[in-house]
């Protein structure tokens, strides 16, 4: 049972929705959320969704587990014939069949929910989609580690000290690997990209830089937000109160490493 979500709770914000593959036309249950019953909380610095007794990023992806394909439950249906070929060339013809739900409402894990994003991912290279989009999905799996993390955190004992290394590990490849997608995204791609549009994704840019110490453009990509016309004042406002948190960092840094000459 999730330490941080009561299951019985959680179980209110979801139901099951009978779907069909678009790649192998078989039909399995799928787990969904009731996105009208969310109730939001204040997002993470990230911008890493919150809501009141779900993590609805667990339920983020919809699996086929007869063919293995797997994306964002918005692009489930979303299959060319060209993806179409290059999923069962690289996917379908090495997957086993999973276990297909029943119809009751399950509450996901964060372990399962992991392993179902990987998968996407998976099928996002063999389609070979914009690096944008796997990218999310490598943010998205950083987020959902660092959900289990907590939830590990808040219950000890849950995980082993070595197991939790290893999360922690994970978790910075797929965060590595997320913040290097978006910003070669950020140069190739159109936007809107992953939904956001530009002063969003420079926030979110601007967080990230700063996770990697990456101070002056993260003060780059707020000073973009500030200045861009038709930002929400509520986002002008979040890039401004980074942009102080940055250079706090920065100056607090520079003070540790006078103090180690």
């Amino acid at each position: 049972m999730s330490v941080l979500y009561d299951e019985q709770e959680e179980k209110k914000y979801l139901y099951v929705k009978n779907v069909v593959c678009t790649n192998c036309e078989q039909k399995f249950n799928d787990i969904r959320v009731m996105n009208s019953k969310l109730r939001r909380k204040e997002s993470d610095a990230d911008l890493r969704p919150r809501f009141w007794h779900i993590d609805s990023l667990k339920y983020g992806i919809t699996a086929c587990p007869y063919c293995g394909f797997a994306a964002h439950t918005k692009n489930f249906e979303q299959l060319s014939r060209i993806q179409q070929k290059k999923l069962r060339e690289k996917v379908t013809s090495q997957f086993m069949q999973r276990a297909v739900l029943d119809g009751q409402v399950h509450v996901i894990q964060y372990a399962a929910a992991v392993g179902q994003h990987e998968l996407a991912l998976v099928c996002a290279m063999a389609m070979e989609l914009p690096v944008s989009e796997q990218a999310y999905l490598c943010l998205h799996i950083a987020w959902l580690l660092r959900g289990q993390l907590e939830e590990a955190k808040a219950e000890p004992g849950l995980l082993t000290e070595a197991a939790a290394q290893q999360l922690e590990e994970k978790q910075a490849r797929y965060y590595k690997q997320a913040y290097d997608g978006l910003k070669e995204a950020a140069s190739k791609e159109d936007f809107p990209i992953c939904g956001m549009d530009a002063a969003t994704y420079d926030y979110l840019l601007a967080a990230l830089s700063v996770h990697f110490k990456e101070y002056e453009l993260a003060l780059r990509y707020c000073g973009s937000v500030v200045q861009g016309r038709g930002v929400s004042a509520k986002l002008k406002d979040k890039a401004l109160m980074l942009k102080d948190d940055i250079n706090a960092l920065k100056k607090q840094d520079e003070e540790a490493a006078g103090e180690g000459e």
